[in-house]
């Protein structure tokens, strides 16, 4: 069974300070007696990273540049070995680390095809069977037979992600390199994985889009400065990270000090139809989520809400927040504060829904979260598939 473990692993890299600024400086360098060794300082990209893959989960890394991310994923492909620890990797991997990484510039993009698939493992017979698929996949068919050295960047990703992906891997690696690709590419990239990770592939992604780390990781983990913050799931992970990055961002410009956590509470959260009292709402009727807070200080605090509307398995539907909209709230000192929301009309599949409730000050900081705070049952009355329902009339007109 596929799987990956990483033991302590730490990777060091040596920083020259004194390099030669010219080939004289270079050779005085290497006369006899004169000689001595260029100046360095020790850089640890990783310190002590420790985290098990079990087969068919699917981790998310997550951190901002520089963090050691991809060292990480370089050393899990087995191209970088780690300066202490001991990585496990069992099962056959198919990695997209570096853009054209693997490409010999000089072949076509249809032998560098077969040389990946070498690579890998994969016999030729195989590649042929899903060459067709590789190719439209990547949608550079009118270039399949030019050298990749003429490719765009986005060519070059697509190409790589779709050979990546078609050999049936037990363990697929992805680092960033899907941002250089267009949004209708990288959407279809992240359907592919969430295909994979239902068949059973274990998945390891590199990505600075959370949502997708949200929605279609098992488990996630924060990387900062080469060293572990957090390996949990994506949501604790995610929510983590954003609030540190919210603390970077107040750092030396915002003197209010946060506040205590338990302050504010939010003692009702519940969504019911505008016209008629029913907690079963139709779709596309007039709905009101009414939320009241309790600031249990002795301070009030102004403050922005935050609504987001997700289905059950992750997948962000719609986000709202007072901030955006210029709404001005204060929860009140020792008070109870009513806040409203007013839906016109909510256009979702027949369903249950998840709604998460977020107070953050007016700087930013985030105050609580309140993670299903209540969740909304919606009934349509139309036939079809997908998350919302789209309002639609049909005509159709005969010409003889």
């Amino acid at each position: 069974m596929a799987s990956v473990v990483v033991d302590h692993v730490s990777k060091r890299f040596a920083l020259r300070k004194d390099r030669a600024d010219s080939v004289g400086q270079l050779l005085a360098r290497m006369i006899p007696g004169r000689y001595r060794r260029p100046r360095s300082e020790p850089f640890w990209a990783l310190k002590d990273i420790s985290f098990e893959m079990p087969p068919g989960i699917s981790y998310g890394i997550i951190g901002s540049n520089g963090s050691g991310k991809s060292t990480l994923l370089k050393i899990l492909t087995r191209t970088m070995i780690p300066t202490k620890g001991r990585v496990s990797v069992n099962g056959r991997v198919s990695a997209l680390i570096e853009l054209g990484a693997g490409f010999h510039p000089d072949f076509t993009g249809r032998e560098n095809v077969y040389l990946n698939a070498s690579i890998l493992g994969i016999p030729r017979r195989v590649v042929d069977q899903k060459m067709d698929d590789i190719i439209d996949f990547a949608d550079i068919r009118p270039f399949i037979d030019t050298p990749v050295k003429y490719y765009s960047s986005g060519m070059h990703a697509r190409l790589g992600f779709s050979v990546a992906t078609s050999v049936e891997p037990e363990i697929l690696i992805v680092d960033e390199v899907l941002a250089v690709g267009d949004e209708a590419f990288q959407q279809r990239c992240m359907d592919r994985i969430f295909r994979m990770k239902r068949q059973g592939t274990s998945i390891l992604l590199v990505s600075h889009d959370l949502g997708s780390i949200e929605r279609l990781m098992d488990r996630a983990l924060w990387i900062n400065k080469g060293e572990m913050q957090f390996d949990g799931l994506p949501h604790d992970v995610v929510r983590a990270y954003r609030e540190a990055l919210v603390g970077e961002q107040q750092k030396g410009g915002d003197d209010t000090p946060p506040v205590p956590e338990g302050t504010v509470t939010l003692d009702e959260a519940r969504m019911t139809a505008r016209d008629r009292a029913s907690e079963v709402l139709l779709s596309g009727e007039p709905a009101i989520l009414t939320m009241k807070f309790s600031n249990h200080g002795d301070t009030s605090i102004p403050a922005h809400v935050t609504v987001k509307f997700r289905r059950p398995d992750g997948l962000d539907i719609a986000e709202v927040s007072t901030l955006h909209d210029q709404v001005k709230l204060t929860v009140e000192a020792s008070k109870k504060t009513r806040v409203a929301l007013s839906v016109d009309a909510l256009w979702l599949a027949t369903g249950q829904y998840e709604v998460d409730v977020m107070l953050h000050s007016i700087e930013g900081r985030l105050i609580a979260e309140w993670h299903q705070a209540t969740t909304i049952t919606i009934q349509s009355l139309e036939r079809g598939g997908g998350v919302m329902v789209l309002p639609h009339g049909w005509q159709v007109t005969e010409r003889g």
